[in-house]
């Protein structure tokens, strides 16, 4: 069975964006009563995290104890095919909900706070160990023991781990695959049911981590400016990713399959954006044309994302546009993140490149 997965793995990548199903996304304040309504809204998305954390170490041990029962993975897709079906979309639905529609949407605050970047690198953006080559390269620190594997370095737990797991999408962690019912037609890639477990239990701990930290955070004006003056540039990398998965339906190991990458960027920059607000009430009373041209700069950048989504979907686009796209998000990105070095000046606060 392992033989046929490996020799499937386009398709059961088509299969794994065929069969998701979408959750909603958080819902981003129109307002925030400065800094204590980041730290609010930052609080209620990763809270939601750690629902979902919960959702999928219930699904997977559910997963794991039809395998269990059955003798594998492949055994369990053929004797207990709707049961198996209903895990894996379960926990597929909890990944949705932990990282596309959770932890995505307030990556613009934890990736540039530098009290709590660290979290980023551990659960969503650190790369495996094999794969840094400069110095400026961030490795993930963690490491999960699952029966008799162990994932040593192997990169952040959600886009390197948890996601090509769920959705069957990288070899090393699925034992077989199986078509299933209402899951396409398809074979799914098993994920391997310890796995699934051991990565569920890691969610549990480090977004309860992330949660007590940022119940604990206490927002200053460099906070917020190093989180948007750092945070607004990466725009154009995720050009970059989107752009991989263009091309072989994946990035490297799997990622990136759960929804469109142009997704993660509304997710990302709408926490930015948000952030900018908490501020922009005392940088408007200092210098009011900068503070609106900053404003009308972020709204016009999730414009920017929402028109790339619709383009895509009416008519997928090719690479020549997706990089055509990047050259403007950059040039947007790269103007508002002056702007924002501007409006730092204004209230004394000197922001710093990661």
């Amino acid at each position: 069975m392992q033989r046929i997965a490996l020799g499937l793995s386009t398709l059961l990548l088509t299969a794994a964006i065929a069969s998701a199903n979408t959750p909603a996304p958080p819902q981003v304040p129109a307002n925030v009563q400065g800094k204590d309504g980041v730290k609010a809204y930052l609080v209620t998305v990763v809270e939601s995290c750690n629902v979902a954390a919960a959702d999928l170490k219930a699904a997977a041990t559910t997963y794991a104890d039809l395998v269990k029962a059955a003798g594998s993975p492949a055994a369990a897709a053929q004797s207990e095919s709707a049961k198996v079906a209903d895990a894996i979309k379960k926990m597929r639905d909890a990944y949705q909900r932990l990282d596309s529609f959770g932890y995505e949407y307030v990556e613009g605050i934890v990736a540039g706070v530098p009290g709590l970047e660290k979290y980023d690198v551990e659960l969503d953006s650190g790369l495996p160990k094999a794969d840094a080559t400069s110095p400026s390269d961030v490795v993930a620190d963690v490491i999960v023991h699952a029966g008799p594997d162990t994932l040593d370095h192997q990169g952040s737990l959600n886009n390197f781990l948890i996601e090509p797991t769920v959705f069957g999408t990288n070899p090393k962690f699925i034992d077989g695959a199986a078509v299933l019912p209402g899951m396409g037609t398809n074979a799914v890639g098993l994920p391997k049911p310890q796995l699934a477990v051991a990565l569920a239990d890691y969610a549990i701990d480090g977004y309860g981590r992330l949660l007590k930290d940022s119940k604990a955070w206490q927002p200053t004006d460099k906070d917020c400016f190093q989180a948007v003056y750092n945070m607004t540039p990466t725009l154009a990398d995720y050009f970059d990713e989107w752009k991989e998965t263009k091309k072989t339906g994946a990035a490297p190991g799997g990622r990136f399959v759960a929804v469109s990458r142009v997704s993660d960027m509304r997710g990302i920059m709408s926490s930015v954006q948000l952030t900018w607000d908490g501020l922009m009430t005392d940088v408007k009373a200092k210098d009011p044309a900068l503070a609106e041209s900053v404003t009308r700069g972020y709204g016009q950048i999730l414009t920017f994302i929402n028109t790339v989504d619709t383009r895509d979907q009416q008519k997928p686009l090719t690479i020549e546009a997706i990089d055509a796209l990047g050259s403007q998000a950059k040039d947007k990105a790269d103007k508002l993140t002056a702007q924002t070095q501007q409006a730092a000046a204004l209230l004394g606060v000197t922001v710093d490149a990661k």
